[in-house]
């Protein structure tokens, strides 16, 4: 007969394929976000046009999506299903802050 023992170990072990399979496109994005802030900044000329709005935008996605995820993963699982419209209104948020930020720094 399992003992209590035993589940919370499930629960771990589901915990820690949760956050196994979340690194997983954690690390496509950043790699994403890399490739178009070194293909797009030219840091030879100080006076380059920067970024755009339009590649900002995609950074700023995956910057944003980064974030919540891993708020997600930490928080156990909750802040995907309890609390979803939060989860949403939040990753909005940072969208817009990181997207504008991002245009106008770089």
């Amino acid at each position: 007969m399992p003992s209590a023992h035993d589940d919370r170990d499930h629960k771990e072990t589901r915990l820690l394929l949760a956050a196994a399979v979340a690194l997983i496109p954690l690390v496509a994005i950043v790699w994403g976000g890399i490739y178009y802030f070194v293909e797009y900044a030219n840091f030879s000329d100080p006076f380059a046009a920067g970024l755009g709005l339009k590649n900002a935008a995609l950074i700023s996605f995956g910057v944003s999506l980064a974030v919540i995820l891993v708020m997600a993963v930490v928080s156990g699982g909750d802040a995907i299903f309890g609390e979803l419209p939060f989860t949403i209104a939040g990753f909005l948020i940072f969208f817009v802050i990181f997207w504008l930020m991002i245009a106008w720094i770089f």
